[in-house]
């Protein structure tokens, strides 16, 4: 899609450039309905290209979009670390955030923070406990 959309761009610009070189080119003999007529065609080729131009700066939202959001995911793999029961996240400080239910983050992705309940850690969300010792 981004190539297609590129060239098509490229192709509408080169017809503007060449339509108005060959505005510039012109001489007073020609009629002034042709010369019209190239204009119009002008007018038409750059508004393809502003059209297509516009469909790639979105296209280009998009991707920046798409590649926050896997570089979101990538950060927190690497932040997270499985104790064995549950996970945390290492912080820039040495501390660390948490615990998250192994469970909830296993099967649905989802970090999902425990409550501390004395002598163990329950998860809001599944109802799994975790032994604190």
């Amino acid at each position: 899609m981004e190539l297609a959309t590129v060239t098509a761009t490229l192709s509408s610009i080169k017809t503007a450039i060449d339509i108005a070189k060959a505005l510039k080119d012109t001489n007073l003999s020609l009629e002034k309905a042709e010369t019209k007529l190239q204009l119009a065609e002008l007018v038409s080729a750059l508004a393809d290209a502003k059209i297509q131009i516009a469909e790639f700066q979105d296209l280009l939202l998009s991707k920046d979009k798409e590649n926050k959001v896997l570089m979101d995911k990538l950060a927190l793999k690497e932040a997270l670390r499985f104790d064995g029961k549950m996970y945390w996240i290492k912080k820039e400080d040495a501390a660390e955030d948490g615990p998250f239910c192994q469970k909830c983050k296993d099967v649905n992705e989802k970090l999902i923070r425990l409550q501390d309940y004395g002598d163990y850690w329950i998860c809001m969300n599944c109802d799994k406990s975790y032994d604190k010792s």
